[in-house]
């Protein structure tokens, strides 16, 4: 894709590059415009004339969610396997054998594959801080990956009003961990 400059500096794809841009749907053109938003605010410049846009444009389009599923209102939106590669620069393999050692939480459906809530990945595609050792906690031996995806994604006081995986972000470790304990002492003892 060719870009040019519309005079402030930050380039747009040409009428004749691709699709025209009315063809998206609302939280498409606000995604767009947010993007053009912060190119403006703070990265205006930062990319090299001979930026391969369309290399970077697949990672972005790669970061954004790709699998509609019932529970997305409660821990969704989701991401499938090959997006996560992509977004991550990684092999599938790669992917599975995170999710298969407890690096990342991935949800078996129906179909047999495993989608990814968004909530676990910061924007660089890496995986909260400390989520390996949040989800041992919760749940040791994988048996129900949906209530820690539930628990990591729910709302608590605990949590100052925000979730699990918020105060993972924002690097409330030790609050976290010890909430998984407690979780997990009290599974135990329904068990």
């Amino acid at each position: 894709m060719r870009v040019r400059s519309d005079g402030d500096g930050i380039g747009t794809a040409g009428p004749t590059d691709g699709p025209p841009r009315d063809g998206l749907g609302p939280v498409e053109t606000a995604l767009v415009t947010a993007l053009a938003d912060r190119l403006r605010d703070g990265r205006h410049g930062a990319l090299p004339v001979d930026a391969d846009v369309d290399a970077m444009a697949d990672r972005m389009v790669a970061a954004l969610p790709t699998v509609k599923h019932e529970a997305d209102a409660l821990i969704g939106p989701f991401h499938d396997t090959a997006s996560v590669a992509a977004w991550r620069g990684v092999t599938r393999q790669a992917i599975a054998k995170a999710s298969t050692k407890g690096d990342l939480l991935g949800l078996k459906i129906g179909d047999g594959s495993r989608i990814f809530p968004s909530f676990q990945f910061g924007p660089s595609g890496a995986p909260l801080p400390h989520l390996r050792e949040v989800l041992a906690l919760l749940d040791p031996d994988r048996i129900d990956p949906w209530g820690s995806a539930l628990w990591l994604n729910t709302v608590a006081d605990v949590f100052g009003g925000t979730t699990a995986a918020e105060a993972l972000r924002e690097g409330r470790t030790t609050v976290v961990l010890d909430a998984a304990r407690r979780a997990e002492h009290a599974w135990l003892a329904d068990a």
